[in-house]
């Protein structure tokens, strides 16, 4: 496949993986633009070979709808749109939802979700955090856009890590330090109960504040 900007994909095999290098081969009938572009670098995606589950599939549709009733779009519209703003965001080739892998499904739920914590979606069924397939993602989409893993609704910070009576909580050094983005009822809550147990019936965890979220909720990196 020739795509614009000199881009070419290229369809192969794996071959092995040794001492921490995967081999790969692929069939290439023109050599000579290896030297006339002077192409010494290549991408790999890594697909997976089982197909969409029932479960990936309905929770697709289901934050798809959700969208939909949001935005006023049909279904069909909004999964026309959301497809071709993930291809162009991560270059995947189209798919189609009825054969898709499994990890371009994932990508594609989490893309849905994002889309939901950035615009405030509300979830009907169930809510965004029973339907994330990598809860860290989920986890740190909701600090960047402060919006309460739980709940959906706007959050403030909660500390997993304790800071200690009597600190200064604007003078802490923030960075590394495990956080969750909470409501004020969701934060009081996690205090009442107890990391432990908050975190255990929630199925949640604290995520550790780097440079970037230290900037968005103005907390000290340094």
């Amino acid at each position: 496949d020739q795509r614009g900007h000199g881009e070419m994909i290229l369809t192969g095999r794996v071959e092995g993986w040794q001492d921490g290098r995967l081999t790969a081969s692929a069939p290439f009938p023109a050599p000579d633009i290896l030297q006339r572009q002077d192409i010494r670098f290549c991408e790999i995606r890594l697909i997976d070979g089982r197909s969409i589950s029932p479960d990936q599939r309905r929770k697709i549709y289901a934050t798809l709808r959700d969208i939909s009733d949001w935005t006023g779009y049909t279904p069909e519209e909004t999964k026309a749109i959301l497809k071709y703003d993930y291809i162009a965001a991560t270059g995947v080739p189209y798919f189609s939802l009825s054969n898709v892998d499994m990890t371009t499904a994932n990508g594609f739920l989490s893309h849905l979700i994002d889309f939901c914590i950035r615009h405030g979606v509300t979830t009907y069924d169930t809510p965004l955090l029973d339907r994330a397939p990598d809860i860290y993602r989920y986890l740190y989409s909701c600090l960047v856009n402060k919006r309460c893993c739980i709940t959906g609704r706007p959050a403030e910070l909660h500390h997993v890590d304790a800071v200690g009576a009597g600190r200064d909580r604007e003078e802490i050094i923030h960075l590394g330090m495990r956080v969750l983005p909470l409501t004020r009822e969701m934060h009081t809550m996690a205090h009442q109960m107890g990391r432990d147990s908050f975190c255990e019936r929630y199925h949640v965890f604290g995520v550790e504040l780097d440079a970037n979220l230290c900037k968005i909720w103005g907390v000290k990196d340094e």
